[in-house]
């Protein structure tokens, strides 16, 4: 196992009394600030450059993303995990748990961002609009990313850091401005001006770098290093990019009260379809797309729209059992014909629905799930699932996908000394899980490994 670290944001990252003290045998934990400019990091930068920055991930039937920059198993290339919010993998399987800490990078102030990984390094922007890039193997910051921000910039923003994107050749970091710097170095390849630093979304695909910023939706060229589409969606929740680069966007409408979908065809300038149901409904804010389908759960249904067209089914309706509904918005996963949505507190942790019934798979056994709630959209690799449920989703389940018995679970957050916050995001790795974690009195990024 590894040490925790802290970075300092004024200085150089140093080792902590914590890390001192584990190679005595003792272990103290600290909590600093976390900042700097050391070199670069995993996010987007400039330096006008005409270097391609990889096609991204690209969508196919089983919600993978073609190659992976990294060896198989060692990248998360994205928010979740590919352009089309798959969450789906058969290139490798993860780890065997119950798991333990192997490091963990503690920050005293401000939230940090879900993590990507990709060329040995896990990348993860903070609230002061810094990128650091940590060894994933030691927990050591290699470099660290603070672009200077405009004179209107809080000095304490009350929004979380956007998840940033790493390709091939390019990490992708956004404030006002999106950076793709060098994955290794840092070193700024290029740069745009967006014009806000509010939290946003990264998508990378074929090529085109996918935004949501500030209530504004751009499509850009990295080739060129230009915006070739841009449009306004305010209140934006969930962006996800189709295998034929369709843009797909659901945002609050009417103060919050409802929602739409809407298919953008970036080449033909316009959005093509916009859906919204009828009625007031206030959920169905997470989207997956698969083999040109939409699919996304509002209040106790989840719903198929047809990409192409915007036509909408009802692929199934759950039962409703509390005052709760049986869902809770986020966008389910699919793989192998089945469909798993995530649940609030009062029902199982996930709904597991098959896509040629609409129905509760035969062998699939509810009752041997543990109560949600389920915040956060879950991931699927040979035959496991793996759910982030309990308040804060800090309890890690790996399940059975067929059955629905759990394999293993872990309590992800027993060696941190934060309470009261909730898992960011995370990335499900060959031999480890990394993830991030923010709390009123500070966040962490932490990778676990087999005990």
């Amino acid at each position: 196992m590894y040490p925790n670290h802290t970075m300092d944001r004024r200085s150089t990252p140093t080792p902590t009394r914590r890390r001192w003290l584990a190679a005595c045998g003792g272990a103290s934990v600290g909590i600093a600030g976390l900042s700097g400019c050391t070199g670069s990091d995993d996010s987007d930068g400039e330096n006008g450059t005409s270097e391609s920055d990889g096609d991204g991930e690209k969508p196919d039937e089983n919600g993978t993303n073609g190659s992976h920059n990294g060896s198989i198993g060692e990248s998360w290339p994205m928010a979740r995990f590919s352009a089309n919010n798959g969450m789906v993998t058969d290139e490798w399987s993860g780890p065997e748990g119950p798991l333990e800490e192997r490091w963990t990078v503690e920050i005293e102030d401000g939230a940090v961002s879900g993590p990507v990984v990709g060329h040995g390094l896990v990348y993860v922007a903070d609230e002061t609009s810094t990128l650091h890039a940590i060894d994933h193997t030691t927990g050591d910051v290699e470099w660290t990313y603070e672009p200077e921000l405009p004179p209107e910039t809080p000095p304490n923003p009350q929004w979380e850091p956007t998840t940033p994107a790493v390709t091939d050749d390019a990490v992708y970091f956004l404030t006002e401005t999106l950076y793709a710097l060098e994955p290794k170095s840092g070193d700024v390849l290029w740069s745009i001006e967006l014009g806000s630093l509010y939290s946003g979304d990264i998508r990378v695909y074929d090529g085109i770098v996918y935004v949501h910023n500030g209530g504004k939706l751009y499509a850009i060229d990295s080739n060129n290093q230009t915006i070739v589409w841009e449009d306004e969606a305010s209140s934006t929740q969930d962006i996800a990019i189709g295998d034929d680069g369709m843009f797909y966007v659901v945002r609050r409408t009417n103060n919050g009260h409802d929602y739409e979908v809407m298919g953008i065809d970036i080449s033909s300038k316009g959005t093509e379809w916009t859906y919204s149901p009828p009625g007031n409904v206030a959920s169905g804010f997470g989207l997956l797309v698969r083999d040109g389908t939409v699919y996304l759960n509002e209040m106790e249904k989840l719903l198929m729209i047809d990409g192409v067209t915007g036509d909408v089914e009802i692929l199934a309706e759950f039962e409703q059992t509390s005052e709760l509904v049986p869902t809770t918005g986020r966008a389910p996963t699919i793989a192998d014909g089945i469909a798993y949505s995530p649940a609030p507190s009062r029902y199982p942790a996930v709904q597991a629905v098959n896509l040629s019934t609409g129905k509760e798979p035969d062998i699939w056994d509810s009752s041997a799930l543990k109560n949600g709630p389920t915040g956060i959209q879950p991931f699927v690799t040979d035959g496991t699932l793996y759910v982030w449920r309990d308040p804060g989703y800090v309890q890690l389940d790996a399940i059975n996908t067929k059955t629905g018995k759990q394999q293993w679970t872990t309590h992800t957050t027993d060696h941190i000394d934060l309470i009261g916050g909730r898992i960011r995001g995370y990335a499900i790795l060959s031999d480890t899980v990394v993830f991030t974690y923010n709390s009123g009195s500070g966040s962490t990024i932490s990778t676990l490994e087999p005990e």
